[in-house]
């Protein structure tokens, strides 16, 4: 993770973080604002609103909430705002905010950055590729390898696929693949959760994890040996198990998934059904592998519910705290290595 060198910050363990706007047209600046309304967050880290000119501010006062953060604006007025109605302009807008916010993290005048919905498709017609915020990042970044990572209070959920359609999915599940991520994954509970050695469950991609082969040969042909690779390099990795019931117990409780850290599951919804499930209200999607710090809230752009002030912030709350939690880790981590330097 990059810190500033110029403002003596990188001792100092309260984050900047950036918050971006995401759909202008959507929930994304009335959760923003709601989150940056509460106090508590606002006294460990600093939130900064990456958005589009006038954009919160236009929404604190069609929903009659304080604007209580920093705000950073970025390119020109997008021009009046029809919730629920997405336009050119506010998807373009979108993008800048996301892109100028992930290049201000690489550069070290943010710590972390959360990012609000976007619409894909809204995104897809101004004709930017933009199957996701994660593969955006990545790229932005220079990043090959990097994980999708799924979080609710101890539970944790990784996706070998991830924007993918099903058709295409099996092809996709090869013993390098699925080894990479678990790779990623290990490391990133290690570095950013400070888990120690974690116990990483891996379902199978079939029915019953493929039932010795009779629904399927992807489990024998090609999970089974990353999980021994995996082995071989030291990690604590098992499975494939059913996908039907490794969720159990996740993060707590009794259930096939009770003491394990993390189930990386093989593709989209195998993995983000059961998690949201488990943790929908206050669910926060990460990434690792990147070289900065990005969570985001686990909901969509809500259109249907933008303007109204019925959005459910716990999904950005928790997105903050997580980021705040895991800069100040970094930041602890990399105290430490100076101070032994300097000995």
């Amino acid at each position: 993770m990059s810190t500033r060198s110029d403002s003596g910050r990188s001792h100092d363990l309260r984050p900047r973080i950036a918050l971006t706007m995401g759909d202008p047209a959507g929930v994304g600046p009335e959760v923003v604002l709601k989150a940056g309304a509460i106090r508590k967050l606002r006294e460990r880290c600093d939130l900064v609103a990456v958005t589009a000119p006038g954009v919160l501010e236009e929404w604190s006062e069609r929903l009659g909430i304080p604007l209580e953060i920093e705000c950073f604006d970025v390119g020109e007025s997008i021009g009046k705002i029809t919730p629920g109605k997405p336009s050119v302009e506010g998807a373009k807008a979108s993008l800048d905010v996301i892109r100028t916010s992930a290049e201000m993290c690489l550069e070290g005048s943010f710590d972390a950055m959360v990012t609000a919905p976007v619409s894909k498709s809204a995104i897809m017609a101004t004709g930017e590729e933009f199957p996701g915020h994660t593969e955006f990042l990545a790229r932005t970044s220079g990043t090959g390898k990097y994980l999708m990572m799924f979080v609710a209070g101890e539970k944790r959920v990784a996706l070998v696929t991830t924007h993918l359609s099903l058709t295409d999915v099996p092809r996709a599940i090869t013993r390098d693949r699925v080894l990479e991520k678990l790779v990623i994954l290990d490391a990133g509970l290690e570095l950013w959760f400070g888990v120690k050695r974690p116990r990483i469950a891996v379902t199978g991609l079939n029915p019953h994890a493929g039932e010795g082969g009779m629904f399927g040969a992807e489990e024998a042909d090609e999970i089974i040996p990353a999980i021994r690779a995996a082995r071989d390099r030291g990690m604590a990795v098992e499975g494939p198990f059913p996908a039907d019931t490794i969720f159990t117990g996740l993060g707590g409780g009794e259930g096939p998934g009770s003491g394990f850290d993390a189930v990386l599951a093989m593709y989209h919804d195998q993995g983000t059904i059961p998690i949201k499930i488990l943790g929908f209200s206050d669910g926060v999607n990460i990434t690792l592998g990147l070289p900065i710090v990005r969570t985001s809230v686990d909901h969509g752009t809500a259109f249907d519910l933008a303007g109204q002030g019925l959005a459910d912030a716990g999904s950005m709350i928790s997105a903050v705290t997580l980021a705040r939690d895991i800069a100040q880790r970094l930041r602890r981590l990399a105290n430490a290595e100076r101070e032994m330097d300097g000995q």
